[in-house]
């Protein structure tokens, strides 16, 4: 039964060192694919910095772009608002000048109808 027990601990002790060298396989493994994983990181930092920058700079761009636009639409609010405020005013003077011409044209269109169908009645019956 001694043997036996022997045995076993030789093959237990054969298992754990199998398992120790296929572990340090496994952790060299995992140290290689490490060693990739952080060249590909390096990389991608690399490459991916100047599409930041680029990124940054077209965001300034895009909000100076957008300031510009806000100071046109502001521009073109105002001359709006000047365009509508001048044609009020040549409408009220408009109103102004034909409330103050149209009586007294008025007037002077009654009195000269009025002269002219004098003068040919005038002429009629001097002709009668």
């Amino acid at each position: 039964m001694q043997d036996l027990l022997t045995i076993a601990e030789i093959l237990a002790l054969l298992c754990v060192s199998a398992l120790c060298v296929y572990l340090i396989v496994v952790l060299a493994r995992l140290k290689e694919t490490l060693g990739h994983v952080e060249k590909e990181v390096k990389d991608l930092a690399a490459h991916a910095l100047p599409i930041l920058e680029n990124t940054e700079y077209i965001t300034a761009r895009l909000k100076s772009v957008a300031e510009n636009v806000d100071d046109q639409v502001l521009t073109v609010r105002e001359s709006i608002a000047s365009i509508r405020e001048i044609a009020d005013n040549v409408v009220a003077l408009e109103r102004k000048i034909q409330e103050r011409i149209e009586g007294p044209v008025l007037d002077g269109v009654s009195y000269l109808s009025a002269i002219v169908t004098g003068i040919r009645t005038f002429i009629q019956r001097v002709r009668a």
